[in-house]
């Protein structure tokens, strides 16, 4: 095999010798601003491709597949475009081509809505695959690349998560408004501008190993770069837990910077330590999650700078690195799609599992023994000028800090209002993980929907905590904070998706009550607390959220025998949540022979539907009251933020 020359080395300049580590700077910030870029569009595609579950679980697998693997398609098309059909490797003018159009494609989807954004937010995707193949490995291609590809998507990571923390997890595609242009025009620009100062880099060749980039990437999305992911499977606060998240890569950014860490002995326990704490992360629950995520941030750092490595180029040639950039698609979304489908087809096991594989995945790719820093490069000359590439955490720590500024001065407190003596206000709605019909997470929308209710409780079912379907978003914390109310939690699916409770007063005597799995094909969950009533009198709240499938009925019978054998008999309760059953159906005759009320039966409209949202059929979503919670009034209301209508009731209690 005949290895390809080195590049020539660049021309110095008038005044003497350009140091050996010129543009190291330049070409880490690139590529960790393309790691921004396609974290924040590959994100967004979750809610994208939730338009395609409405038509089927194969619909939407076949979509993700076309979209991801069609990268490789994009990179060859912008190879061919700017002239490298010979060596087959990206040049600084062939980042500028497909980097460019990943971010016209990016404010494009921006700026569309509805099916647009569905066919825009796709194609982007694509590219934004694309143009982070060919990034890394142009960074890659070069004496001491490994390091450098490393270092830039170490660097990426951090300012991804610093980035969301400072949005409050909220992506700017569906923040929309003035703040969502800003940030998506400065990341597009900047990430632009770099490129056309790196226009001109030429690289040796491309890593063997290219195809990591697709399970890391699947990595970052789901654990490493998602504070809210380590704040729910942690426990700990989402600034606390994603503050964790930033440090640790601002900490490994520095690790990597250490002439001598990537000796063999390092790299073996840094590949046997990734998939070991990615375990624990997905696995395990409470502040050790958090010490995991740490952890595996700073394994994966060492990992991808040996896995990157260009000691034995890959063979030249367009369709080989066209595929390459195929084989990191298809890794990253079989990743993405095995993990979310296995709530509706389940594997048999836990599907936090395809997450650690993912990590061993990434751990083979980097388990070598000999890396670039061992031959004459170390010897001739520093490979990385470090005093100066240490400055470049501190935008992520810039950001770190806004986001602390944010929710601090951002701190609400639930407008106090006059209630008629001996009643309160609920609300129940099932927020589809905040998606909408028309291809939107609009956090702001429910939130104004459920503020102009006034509320004293409020039970959510179908919410998510980093869930990447939803676009990552921390559902939970974000309303609670908006709306000045007191939160508690309970996984259900998994500890990324599950039921709420929002309420004035604070919640007593929280518990989560784990329903039959039954039939399947999802884990269910009910959540319930002790809240103040009118006049102090306790008042319990439940929301629960049954099995989906028609099918079913045995399952939620199971379910509602479950829950009602767990709450416990002490006063007036009220009980809401999406039972996917309606009126006249079994489940709603075993909770009417328990002693519950309907709201809309006793206080409003009987033949109300609330699903789906943009054109209701049925009504599976119910607020009930026992043990002297009566309602006097209900109401469905019409707002289309998720595939349900949200249905809100006056309750007196003790009248």
């Amino acid at each position: 095999m005949t290895v390809p020359a080195a590049a020539p080395p660049a021309t110095p300049p008038a005044g003497g010798p350009r140091p050996p580590d010129a543009g190291v700077t330049t070409r880490v910030t690139l590529l960790a601003l393309v790691t921004v870029l396609a974290v924040d569009v590959v994100r967004a595609s979750g809610p994208v491709l939730d338009r395609a579950f409405t038509v089927g679980t194969v619909t939407v697998a076949v979509t993700a597949l076309v979209t991801f693997v069609g990268a490789g398609l994009v990179a060859a098309v912008a190879l061919l475009a700017t002239g490298r059909r010979g060596p087959g490797t990206a040049s600084g003018a062939t980042v500028l081509a497909v980097v460019a159009a990943a971010g016209a494609a990016r404010l494009v989807t921006q700026a569309v809505h509805d099916a647009a954004r569905f066919g825009a937010g796709l194609v982007t995707a694509a590219l934004a695959v694309a143009a982070l193949v060919l990034t890394a490995t142009l960074v890659a291609g070069r004496p001491t690349g490994g390091r450098q590809a490393a270092l830039g998507l170490t660097l990426g990571t951090g300012l991804s998560a610093a980035l969301q923390l400072t949005l409050g997890t909220w992506d700017p595609l569906w923040r929309g408004g003035v703040v969502g242009s800003v940030v998506a025009i400065t990341l597009v620009g900047l990430t632009v501008a770099l490129a056309v100062v790196g226009r001109g880099w030429t690289a040796a060749g491309r890593p063997r190993r290219t195809w990591v980039l697709g399970p890391a990437l699947a990595l970052v999305l789901m654990v490493l770069a998602n504070p809210a992911f380590a704040a729910s499977q942690s426990g700990v606060p989402l600034l606390g837990a994603g503050t964790a998240t930033v440090l640790a890569a601002a900490a490994t950014v520095w690790v990597l910077l250490v002439p001598r860490v990537l000796v063999p002995a390092v790299r073996v326990c840094a590949a046997v330590l990734l998939p070991v704490a990615t375990a624990v992360a997905v696995l395990v629950t409470g502040p050790v999650a958090l010490v995991a995520v740490v952890l595996a941030e700073g394994a994966a750092g060492v990992v991808l700078a040996a896995a990157l490595s260009t000691r034995r180029p890959a063979p030249p040639g367009v369709p080989r690195t066209a595929l390459a950039t195929s084989a990191v698609g298809a890794g990253l979304v079989a990743v993405l799609l095995v993990y979310l489908l296995d709530y509706d087809v389940p594997l048999g096991v836990d599907n936090a599992w395809v997450v650690v594989l993912a990590a061993a995945l990434v751990a083979v790719g980097g388990l070598r023994w000999r890396t670039p820093e061992e031959t004459s490069v170390r010897e001739s000359a520093p490979p990385l000028r470090a005093n100066a590439l240490r400055f470049l955490v501190l935008p992520s720590v810039v950001l770190l800090l806004v986001a602390w500024w944010a929710s601090a001065a951002g701190t609400s407190t639930a407008v106090a209002v006059d209630r008629e003596a001996g009643t309160m206000v609920v609300l129940d709605w099932n927020l589809h993980y905040g998606v909408s019909a028309d291809t939107a997470v609009d956090l702001e929308q429910v939130a104004r929907t459920i503020e102009s209710e006034a509320p004293d409780v409020v039970m959510l079912q179908e919410v998510a905590r980093g869930w990447v379907l939803g676009g990552g978003t921390d559902m939970a914390t974000w309303l609670g904070h908006r709306l000045g109310m007191h939160v508690a939690f309970a996984p259900a699916a998994d500890q990324q998706f599950g039921n709420v409770l929002l309420s004035r007063e604070p919640l007593r005597d929280v518990e989560v009550v784990r329903l039959p799995f039954g039939a399947g094909p999802q884990q269910r969950s009910a959540l319930t607390a002790l809240v103040d009533g009118p006049d102090g009198q306790p008042v319990r709240v439940t929301s629960v959220h049954l099995q989906h499938r028609d099918q079913n009925t045995p399952t939620r019978l199971e379910q509602l025998a479950a829950l009602e054998r767990a709450l416990p008999d002490d006063g007036p309760s009220v009980l809401g949540g999406d039972l996917n059953a309606g009126p006249g159906s079994p489940e709603v005759g075993a909770l009417t022979d328990a002693g519950w009320a309907d709201a809309l039966d006793t206080a409003g409209d009987p033949v109300a539907l609330t699903y789906p949202s943009d054109d209701p059929e049925v009504r599976i979503d119910w607020l009930l009251g026992r043990g002297g919670a009566v309602f006097d009034d209900a109401r469905v209301l019409s707002d289309e933020s998720s595939d349900h209508l949200p249905v809100v009731a006056v309750v007196r209690v003790g009248g």
